[in-house]
């Protein structure tokens, strides 16, 4: 199980990061992710299935990173969402859609260029109870 002490996450799992931060910090009773990337961090890979499987696999990383933080997804109440092509905005806006059905949180997005191969990455703002 992973821990937050002093306020960063050591979650090892699934604390996939590109250089040397924090894939989570707490302050209080807020949570701050690092951007999560569509990269499974079983493989080390950005999963097969085209830009969807990556989305999908970047919101579950954030998922995972917030609970080894000690939030939830239903806690998040600010993301930014970072792509690579704007016409994946739709794919975007459809699993965002899914994830946060009835209460969706702010959410800042914008088209960049990413490391490697990866075409989306997503941080967020949680705020726990």
């Amino acid at each position: 199980m992973s821990t937050v002490t002093d306020g960063h996450s050591d979650a090892a799992e699934p604390a996939f990061t590109l250089g040397p931060y924090s894939p989570a910090t707490r302050a209080g009773n807020l949570v701050f992710t690092s951007a999560q990337s569509g990269v499974d961090p079983a493989t080390n890979e950005v999963p097969p299935g085209g830009f969807e499987a990556e989305c999908r696999q970047a919101f579950a990383n954030l998922s995972r990173t917030l609970k080894a933080a000690g939030a939830e997804l239903a806690e998040v109440v600010k993301m930014t969402v970072l792509y690579t092509d704007l016409s994946y905005l739709p794919v975007i806006n459809e699993i965002f859609t899914e994830t946060f059905p009835d209460t969706p949180p702010a959410r800042t997005a914008a088209v960049v260029r990413l490391a490697g191969n990866r075409r989306i990455a997503i941080d967020a703002i949680a705020a726990t109870s």
